[in-house]
C-alpha cells in the first residue's frame, strides 16, 4: 500500500476526475477547477482546509481508502468485481493513467463494489504466515447463519470482559471459490486525546472493534483465520465459526491432513506440465531442503539456479548427497522454493514468481493473480493434495 499523501493522490489524480468526485460529495462548488493547473495540489489543499471537521473528515476518509487500493492488486480486484458485475464503466478502468486514478473511478461509480473490494484487498495483504489453517472437510453447506456466529462469538470474548457487541459482514470469492466472513467483536474501550468540532479540547472515550477474518475453502476444504490471540484462544475462535457456519461439532484437530508432499520434486524426472492458457514459460526448483534420518535434528540444504532448462538441483543432489549413508529414498523433503516464470505482454519481459512449499502446511502463496495460478499448479503436479 503506498504510503498515504493527499498531496501525492491529488497530483496522481486528474482534475476532471477529482472534480466528479467533489460534485458527487457537493464539496468545493464555487471551487475554480477551469484555471486550474492539472496535477496542482496547493490550490486544492487550501480549498480543503476551508471545509467544516467533518466534511474534512468524510474526504479524507474516501481518499485514504482510495490509497489503500492504488496497487496492482487493487486494480485487478476492482476490474473483476466490475467485470463481474456487468458495469458499463468496467470498460473505462483501462483507460485511467494509473492505480490511483482506478481507485477513484471505483469509488465514484460505486461505493457498494469498493467496500467489498477493500475487504478483499485487506485479507489478500497479510502474509500466508499470519493465517492459522486446519482441513476442516471439502465442500461443507456453509450456513451464513451471521446471528448466531455473533452470539457465539460476544458470549466467548465476554469472558475477557469485552465483545458486548459483533458486528459480521461476509462475501464470496471467485477464482478460488471462497466464503468469506469477517467478524467485529467489541474490544476494550479507549481513550483518544484530541479536538471536538468547535476546537475544543477533549478526552474522548470510544470502544473499538478487533478484526477476524475466517476463510473457508471448499474445493480443498481448508478453513484459514486471522485474527490476535495465543494458539490456545484462536482455536477457540475458530471452533464457534465451525459450528455455527459450518454445521460442525467441533474444530477438527490440525494438520489432520498434511496439505503439502512435496516427495514428487525428489524425481529428477518430474514434470511440470502447464497449460498454455496460463502464459507459463519455465517452471524451475530453486532450493530443496532435506530432513535427514537417524537421531537429532539434522537438515541438508542444497540450492541452484537451474540455467537453459537443465535441472541443476538435481544434478547437485547427485553431486552432493552420498546415498549409500542417505538413499534418496529416505530423505524427506521438507521444504521446496520454485520459480515460475510467466511470459511477457507488450514487447515486456516476463516476470517470475517465486514462492516457497514447506512441508507439512506451510506455503507463502496467496489465493489472488497469479499465486492462484501456481496453487493450481501444486495440485496438478502432485505436491498439494486434491
Amino acid at each position: 500500500m503506498p504510503q498515504y499523501s493527499p498531496k501525492k493522490l491529488i497530483r496522481n489524480i486528474s482534475n476532471p476526475l477529482l472534480k466528479r468526485y467533489f460534485d458527487q460529495r457537493e464539496l468545493l462548488g464555487a471551487f475554480g477547477w477551469k484555471e486550474l493547473d492539472n496535477h496542482d495540489p496547493k490550490p486544492i489543499m487550501e480549498a480543503l482546509d476551508e471545509l467544516s471537521a467533518s466534511e474534512r473528515e468524510a474526504v479524507e476518509t474516501d481518499f485514504n481508502q482510495v490509497n489503500e487500493l492504488a496497487t496492482d492488486g487493487g486494480s485487478r480486484l476492482i476490474f473483476e468485481e466490475a467485470s463481474f458485475w456487468d458495469h458499463p464503466w468496467a470498460a473505462q478502468i483501462d483507460e485511467m493513467a494509473n492505480d490511483f486514478e482506478r481507485a477513484m473511478l471505483a469509488l465514484i461509480e460505486d461505493r457498494d463494489l469498493i467496500d467489498t473490494v477493500s475487504s478483499c484487498n485487506e485479507m489478500d495483504r497479510f502474509a500466508e504466515s499470519r493465517w492459522r489453517s486446519w482441513f476442516v472437510g471439502e465442500r461443507l453447506q456453509v450456513t451464513d447463519d451471521r446471528d448466531k456466529l455473533s452470539k457465539g462469538l460476544r458470549a466467548l470474548f465476554k469472558e475477557q470482559g469485552r465483545g458486548q457487541r459483533c458486528h459480521i459482514e461476509t462475501l464470496d470469492r471467485r477464482d478460488p471459490e471462497r466464503f468469506c466472513c469477517f467478524a467485529f467483536p467489541e474490544d476494550y474501550p479507549k481513550t483518544d486525546l484530541g479536538f471536538d468540532e468547535s476546537g475544543q479540547f477533549k478526552r474522548h472515550t470510544r470502544r473499538t472493534a478487533t478484526e477476524i477474518i475466517f476463510v473457508y475453502q471448499p474445493e480443498d476444504g481448508m478453513l484459514k483465520m486471522f485474527g490476535k490471540g495465543n494458539k490456545t484462544e484462536k482455536e477457540a475462535i475458530a471452533e464457534v465459526f465451525c459450528k455455527t457456519m459450518l454445521g460442525l461439532t467441533k474444530l477438527p484437530a490440525p494438520n489432520q491432513r498434511p496439505p503439502y508432499d512435496l516427495a514428487v520434486l525428489k524425481d529428477r524426472n518430474v514434470s511440470f506440465k502447464t497449460d498454455p492458457a496460463d502464459n507459463i514459460e519455465s517452471t524451475e526448483i530453486r532450493l530443496m531442503r532435506f530432513d535427514l534420518p537417524g537421531k537429532g535434528y539434522r537438515r541438508l540444504v542444497l540450492s541452484a539456479r537451474p540455467t537453459g532448462g537443465v535441472p541443476n538441483i538435481h544434478s547437485l543432489i547427485e553431486a552432493a548427497v552420498n546415498t549409500t549413508n542417505f538413499p534418496l529414498s529416505e530423505l524427506q523433503v521438507s521444504q521446496a522454493k520454485i520459480s515460475m516464470r510467466f511470459r511477457g505482454t507488450n514487447g515486456r519481459p516476463g516476470k517470475p514468481l517465486t514462492f516457497v512449499v514447506t512441508y507439512p502446511d506451510r506455503c507463502n502463496l496467496k489465493d489472488t493473480g497469479k499465486d492462484a495460478v501456481a496453487k493450481k499448479y501444486l495440485k496438478e503436479w502432485g505436491i498439494a493434495r486434491g
